[in-house]
Parts: C-alpha cells; sequence; structure tokens
C-alpha cells in the first residue's frame, strides 16, 4: 500500500502555505500519510499537534494523519540511564504552586521563597505538556512530556540554549543524545550592483562572444563589476552531533541522522516530502530516493 510521510524539521517549515497544501492533497488520495516530527526542539511537537488539529477543524480527512515522533521509533530501543543530575526530576509539590491560565493552556508555578522553580504547562488537569526547571531564576532544563503523560525529551539549558538533549525511551531512558554545536564558517558575498546578471553576462560573454553579443567596451564593463567586489563575511554556523544509544552510532550532523531513520520507514511504495530548506543538505544523504518539496 502506498504510504506518504512528510518529514518536519522546523516549524517554519511547517508554517510555509505549501506544507498544508500538499499535506491535503496527499490525504485526499487516500492512501496513508504520516507526519514525522524529527524537531530537536522537543516540545515544538506540541504546536505541531495543534497545527494538525486546526487542519483537521477545517478539513476532517486530516484526523487521519499519524504523527510520529523520534520517541515514538525509538520507544523499544536500548537506553542508558541517567544520572540524577542529568535526569534532575523535581518534586513539585515540595514548593508553593500558583495556577494561572495561559492561551487556552493551563499554567502552574512552583515557587521556594518567592523564586520561580519551575513552571508546569498542561493541556487540562490530566494532560502535561512541557516542564521547565529554574535555577537562581535561570532556565537550566526542559522536559517534554507525550499524549501518555510520560517525559520523552530533555533539553538541558545554558545561557538561554538547549546545548545537549535526550529522547527518552518507554523506561524513561536515553536512546537518542543530541549535543549542539558552533563552528566558524566564511561566506563570500558580491557586493555589485546587479552581479549576478553580471557574473552571467560576462561568463558567457567569454565563452562565446558572438552568442551574446557583447562589445568589448561591455565584457570590460562586466568584467570590472564582477571583480575587486567581493567580501568575505565571518559568521558561525550552528550544528548537532547525534549519538543513538542502542549500538552507540555516531551522526556527525542531523541529516545523516535523518537518512538513518528514514531507511527504517521509507519502502518503494513511499513517497517522502521534506522542506525545500533542507532538500541541498538531505537530498546526497539519499541519492537514491525520489524527494518531493513543500
Amino acid at each position: 500500500m502506498q504510504r506518504i510521510i512528510f518529514l518536519v524539521t522546523s516549524l517554519n517549515g511547517m508554517h510555509k502555505p505549501n506544507f498544508s497544501q500538499q499535506l491535503l492533497r496527499a490525504v485526499h488520495q487516500g492512501v496513508q500519510v504520516s507526519v514525522l516530527v524529527a524537531l530537536v526542539d522537543f516540545e515544538a511537537t506540541w504546536q505541531v499537534r495543534e497545527y494538525l488539529n486546526r487542519l483537521a477543524k477545517k478539513d476532517r480527512d486530516v484526523k487521519q494523519v499519524t504523527l510520529m515522533t523520534l520517541a515514538d521509533l525509538y520507544q523499544d530501543e536500548t537506553g542508558l540511564k541517567l544520572t540524577s543530575g542529568e535526569r534532575n526530576a523535581p518534586t513539585l509539590t515540595d514548593y508553593d504552586e500558583r495556577l494561572f491560565a495561559d492561551n487556552q493552556q493551563q499554567v502552574k508555578r512552583y515557587l521556594d521563597a518567592g523564586h520561580l522553580v519551575a513552571e508546569l504547562r498542561q493541556l487540562d488537569d490530566e494532560t502535561p505538556m512541557v516542564l521547565r526547571q529554574y535555577h537562581a531564576d535561570q532556565l537550566e532544563q526542559i522536559d517534554t512530556y507525550g499524549l501518555d503523560g510520560n517525559v520523552v525529551g530533555i533539553e538541558k539549558v545554558s545561557d538561554e540554549v538547549a546545548q545537549t538533549s535526550y529522547v527518552l525511551n518507554a523506561k524513561g531512558e536515553a536512546v537518542l543524545r543530541f549535543v549542539r554545536h558552533e563552528r566558524p564558517v566564511e561566506q563570500v558575498f558580491n557586493l555589485s550592483d546587479s552581479s549576478a546578471m553580471l557574473a552571467t553576462e560576462f561568463a558567457t560573454a567569454k565563452q562565446n562572444a558572438a552568442v551574446a553579443n557583447m562589445t568589448q567596451r561591455q565584457r570590460n564593463k562586466a568584467e570590472d563589476a564582477t571583480i575587486d567586489h567581493t567580501s568575505i563575511v565571518s559568521t558561525t554556523e550552528t550544528y548537532y552531533g547525534v549519538l543513538a544509544y542502542s549500538n552507540y552510532r555516531r551522526f556527525d550532523n542531523l541529516y545523516t541522522f535523518y537518512q538513518a531513520v528514514l531507511s527504517h520507514l521509507l519502502t518503494p511504495d513511499t513517497r517522502l516530502y521534506v522542506d525545500l530548506a533542507v532538500n541541498a543538505a538531505l537530498s546526497p544523504q539519499m541519492p537514491n530516493q525520489l524527494i518531493f518539496n513543500y
């Protein structure tokens, strides 16, 4: 039976109009449709659920879509028991609880001598979503819950950024670890007016002046416009290393990891949709796979 998988790697990609358009076309084909949420920001999975629920209110066929998370795929894999420091599971009843409402969610804030130590967001009394933990009023950990009420993801935060993240199996063991890294990169920019056009014109004229029909003066002008008008900008690129505890396989980046995950899901009858923004990075990892974009 044919199956269609939408790989979601960012919320920005999911909110593209083409995502919902392609998803609706897929569900109307009467085939099995799955949305694989592969976000390192685990709590964003709840936003994906909410988005699909909103679509389902407009088109009831969307209710047939299966949402898959990394925790779902790895729930039965062998994992590593985290230390108490890595897991950091507080006893919330030890603190003063305050109840608030925010955007149709229940928010419980826990205080210790007036200082915020935790914030729990819930859909209702029975469905916890996200627990944020604080130390000295600074965010230090985010726990994300699954629909069954168990923690499925842990993010260890430093300077407001998650540096190390764990996906947990059904036993609460870590099955995946994501580590955030940064590296310097240099980008070259051409700062001339309409530089792309001039560079193309010059290259064409140089190779085939007759076809380009450019005079020598035009060629010289195009050449001058594309030489010595470049700037090298140094910036920082963020990437993630991934470790699977079931076999201690390491992945140097997210895209090799995505390929490994998808290799267990794809069949000759599977159609794969990915965000156009990551297509250039993912496609080389899957040279024999036909990939559609949204």
